[in-house]
């Protein structure tokens, strides 16, 4: 069996500052657009960062339609309410501004309105049919107001389907956006718990990338087609996981206690980016699997489960790599000074562990409801995402995961 000897890297096209939200208008014109719908969800209408956006719109005489009703976590049921909006209005270019969820909702509206069919066709095995998708999207802009996600960076859509209880993806490197506008200002109004847990997202990619499965561990595909969109980890994810890993140490503590604090928020922006572009092009570890049938029957935010369950995946990784998790424990600040190296490793799940306790994640799983008899259960389920199982950088079996789950149950 031959090793795959090639790599690619993809990197959305990004413009950051404050007040480059201003510069919208001229962005979608320069993009070909001229007929946009803007998804959002209604507490961001109410913050009034949709009425801000509109008004950049307007001085390039765009005609917008405005679609709000982005759930939190959205279940393939809002999908395919927003898909019936972008039918109903046609528009040429999309606008996601919100949180991950809005952004991944206009990534999948853009997808099916261009080239039809049914969401789960583009759903991976078992769950989908698997299908890529055919070609480029129309023009769309993410523009987050949250620090953490990378879905304004990411091919990724994350669909929770209810009656499965299960989170599912879709991910192809068509579906990046063609720009993500990074306003530190537009994050200001993210209260403190969606800060501390998104943050908590981007930390967990950026360590996920930096740790996964090398892409010279990797079977050579049959095509370039089918050389998937997480290739494993490189020289240059890791050069963007380090930096995201010690941004988030050094600011997201104080983004979590003063929202007003604009260096810090302009700092976690940025890590949520070098994360989201770390990881969509290496992949990441178990943690986001795990987090998939966990979110999908208890409901809970993807990046508080992620979490929760960071620290057990971490340890279940150390072994594979000492090096680089002594490494991460100095990068979040750690004294690791006459430790051995494997002390140190297991300095950066300490890390890890303080780091949530001090901005507000809930202690371990049992805080989310979830009970040690629902643990068989939803390790059969993580199975089934055996799309970003596939990074893990150590075989893992179904025991392993229950392990994992059991050792999330209480972090500290």
């Amino acid at each position: 069996m031959e090793t795959d000897r090639i790599w690619d890297f993809s990197l959305a096209r990004a413009k950051f500052g404050i007040g480059a939200v201003e510069e919208v208008g001229y962005d979608i014109r320069m993009l070909g657009g001229n007929r946009v719908l803007l998804v959002t969800d209604k507490t961001i209408v109410q913050a009034g960062l949709v009425d801000k956006v509109l008004n950049h719109l307007k001085t390039q005489n765009l005609e917008v339609e405005v679609w709000d009703g982005v759930e939190p976590e959205p279940t393939i049921g809002s999908y395919e309410v927003g898909i019936e909006a972008a039918r109903k209005f046609k528009p040429d270019s999309f606008i996601g501004l919100g949180g991950g969820s809005a952004i991944d909702t206009m990534k999948v509206i853009n997808l099916i309105y261009t080239y039809g069919g049914e969401i789960l066709d583009y759903v991976a095995p078992p769950t989908g049919k698997g299908k890529p998708t055919p070609g480029l999207l129309k023009p769309q802009i993410a523009i987050p107001t949250t620090s953490g996600t990378g879905s304004e960076t990411s091919p990724a859509s994350v669909i929770t389907l209810p009656e499965q209880r299960l989170k599912v993806g879709i991910s192809h490197l068509f579906q990046k956006p063609h720009l993500a506008i990074l306003d530190p200002e537009m994050t200001v109004t993210c209260p403190p718990s969606v800060t501390a847990s998104a943050g908590m997202d981007a930390l967990s990619h950026a360590i996920g990338a930096y740790t996964c499965r090398r892409s010279i561990t990797r079977l050579k595909p049959k095509t370039p087609l089918e050389r998937p969109a997480y290739a494993g980890g490189t020289e240059l994810t890791d050069i963007f996981a380090i930096k995201a890993i010690k941004l988030i140490g050094q600011y997201l503590r104080r983004a979590v206690y003063n929202g007003l604090d604009i260096e810090a928020r302009a700092k976690m922006q940025l890590a949520s980016f070098y994360a989201g572009v770390a990881f969509t092009n290496a992949g990441v570890i178990p943690d986001h699997a795990i987090a998939y049938p966990v979110g999908g029957e208890f409901h809970t935010p993807h990046g508080l489960t992620v979490a929760v369950l960071l620290p057990a995946v971490m340890e279940f990784c150390l072994p594979t790599n000492y090096y680089k998790f002594a490494h991460i424990a100095k990068l979040l600040g750690e004294n690791v000074e006459n430790l051995t190296l494997k002390e140190a490793a297991y300095k950066s799940v300490e890390a890890v562990k303080q780091l949530s306790k001090d901005i507000g994640i809930p202690s371990g799983l049992e805080a989310l409801n979830v009970k040690e008899e629902d643990i068989p259960r939803l390790a059969r389920d993580t199975l089934k995402v055996q799309r970003l199982l596939a990074m893990a950088p150590r075989p893992i079996k179904e025991e392993d995961i229950k392990h994992i789950l059991k050792a999330a149950l209480r972090n500290y």
